[in-house]
């Protein structure tokens, strides 16, 4: 985006814009209003772009990896003029520069969310600054987030109707989008380790893309009543069953009915519709839920099934005494409960643990971050949530996240408060001088303090909550048989010198001050824990090219977000 000249001092009076309104696609093209594609203007922060366009966080590449061509880098200008306002649906659909302006604008919608919420501008998880965007890079059914690429590549297919492109869906732009930052916030959660881990980075995916499409203005109104006349909703579209099958609770319209076609599976459903899944405790068991997508529709379950009660809890206020009720208010009522819950989760990626993730630590991290900063919750989110994940049988564990404050009383007096929320060093200090209060076996793996961050939280009431978040880490290698040595059991038949690595780590949560107050922790020494992890690594095959398990697997980190995604015989569950 040129710079605009300035010619008069009034110029120079006006407030520099901190965003611009840039024209999407609501949902993706299969989603319709009055027989065309649903669009709407979102609102992404203010940069300067060059040509791609290419802006400080996100650089828009738009090379065909299947025919080798490379088409000259979009021009987007939007505080000057978005001419993709009042474009048609063939404009739209066949436009390279639109399909740029696309991608760019929802990957930058969805990183600014997560640095509002997390109260600071975020880092990716590869060497560099700006990721990749490719919106026709391959001829599949498909999209993945490649770090040792910095990139996202997202695929498209011929048709005879006009390609299939992922680039033009909004859900698998945020999708991949969320991928990419949650490795740079948890880049650990890529490696081999319980089966929520890889869960948890499709769950987090499909909750930020379902539940940012309530805050785009006007879209959740369309898509309740896409055939009406734009007025009341009936009753009978008001109940908790219609919102449910509503498209705002779907995820990727277009791409699921293309798998669908021909697959013996109903069109028109979308890719996955997780509202859906019928809250039970013993998924667990089931073998289907092994696979990362279909695990993952538990946690989204959880989270859109309280949406729906938060949402429906809203109505009363403003129907009428049939039962119905103004569409935009309703539409209101829904974007509200949405934007909060979208908070909650994307607050809570803080207070995870850096390793060993369980999906009882992301119910504690969404309830610990959210207490922090309301701690009221005058409508009850935090119940709800507790409810929806305990159908699942997902209850919040108990001391997982400990109040240090309270429970301990830390040695600070060797400690310099001013680099102790900015050195890693200093923190690796803290946590070695105060192992026997953070419950640390010094003896007992390699620890390492893998990162320090600073945030400023703003809750709903205004309460701004300076932190500086510190996650480490603690690993120990030895062979299968020291393990049994140690307590846990070592799956049959694996060779007693087979060698492995366990992981152990956790969050300390300074306040502004420098005094540690929380304490998220997976000890090392927790045979139990080691035992399930070791197993699911076995039994799954989660082994390096020297046989060894736990360590970093032969394959690049990008192809196994890629495999994650592959097209094959269960395309419902997969993009």
């Amino acid at each position: 985006m040129p710079a605009l000249a300035i010619d008069t001092w009034s110029e120079l009076e006006r407030p520099v814009p901190q965003s611009v309104a840039v024209t999407v696609i609501a949902q993706d093209p299969s989603v319709q209003v009055a027989g065309r594609i649903l669009t709407a203007q979102i609102r992404v922060p203010a940069e300067h772009l060059d040509p791609g366009p290419r802006g400080a966080r996100f650089h828009v590449v738009d090379y065909d990896g299947a025919t080798g061509r490379l088409l000259p880098p979009a021009v987007l200008a939007p505080t000057v003029q978005d001419r993709f306002a009042d474009a048609g649906d063939a404009e739209l659909t066949g436009d390279a520069e639109f399909r740029a302006q696309n991608v760019y604008a929802i990957a930058a919608r969805t990183l600014a969310g997560f640095e509002a919420a997390l109260g600071r501008r975020l880092g990716w998880g590869f060497d560099g600054h700006q990721l990749f965007l490719v919106p026709h890079a391959i001829a599949e059914a498909n999209a993945y987030y490649a770090p040792e690429d910095g990139a996202i590549y997202f695929g498209y297919v011929p048709r005879e109707d006009g390609e299939l492109q992922t680039a033009l869906s909004h859900d698998i732009v945020a999708h991949e989008t969320t991928h990419a930052i949650l490795d740079g916030l948890r880049p650990l959660y890529a490696e081999p380790g319980l089966p929520d881990q890889p869960a948890f980075h499709e769950a987090l995916a499909d909750v930020v893309a379902l539940l940012s499409l309530f805050s785009i203005s006007g879209v959740a109104a369309r898509l309740l009543d896409p055939d009406g006349d734009g007025g009341r909703l009936a009753a009978e579209q008001l109940t908790a069953e219609a919102l449910r099958r509503s498209a705002l609770l779907t995820l990727a319209e277009q791409l699921g009915d293309d798998a669908n076609d021909g697959a013996g599976r109903e069109r028109g459903g979308g890719l996955r519709r997780s509202v859906e899944l019928a809250p039970t405790a013993t998924w667990r068991e089931e073998r289907e839920f092994t696979e990362p997508h279909r695990r993952a529709e538990v946690l989204v379950a959880a989270v859109t099934q309280t949406l729906l009660r938060m949402w429906m809890s809203r109505l009363p206020a403003i129907l009428s005494e049939d039962g119905s009720g103004d569409r935009a208010r309703v539409a209101e009522e829904g974007a509200t409960a949405a934007a909060h819950l979208l908070r909650m989760a994307m607050r809570s990626v803080d207070y995870l643990p850096p390793v060993e993730l369980e999906y009882e630590d992301v119910l504690d991290a969404i309830l610990k971050a959210d207490e922090v900063v309301a701690p009221d919750d005058e409508h009850g989110y935090r119940d709800a949530l507790r409810a929806a994940f305990a159908a699942f049988g997902i209850e919040r564990p108990v001391g997982r996240t400990i109040d240090v404050s309270r429970s301990g009383r830390p040695v600070y007096e060797r400690m310099n408060f001013a680099i102790l929320r900015s050195d890693r060093d200093e923190v690796f200090r803290f946590l070695w001088e105060n192992a026997d209060v953070f419950e640390l076996d010094r003896e007992c793996g390699w620890l390492r303090v893998e990162s320090i961050r600073p945030s400023v939280r703003v809750g709903p009431d205004g309460l701004v909550v300076p932190e500086v978040v510190a996650s480490y880490v603690q690993t120990l290698e030895l062979t299968a048989g020291e393990l049994a040595e140690r307590g846990a059991t070592v799956p049959d038949g694996l060779p007693p010198e087979t060698k492995l690595q366990l992981r152990g780590g956790g969050v300390v949560v300074f306040d502004q001050f420098g005094r540690a107050k929380h304490h998220q922790h997976k000890r090392l020494d927790d045979w139990d824990r080691q035992t399930r992890r070791l197993a699911y690594l076995v039994g799954h095959g989660l082994v390096d090219s020297r046989g060894r398990f736990g360590f970093t697997l032969s394959q690049p980190r990008g192809q196994r977000f890629a495999a994650l995604h592959v097209s094959g015989g269960d395309e419902a569950e997969r993009w």
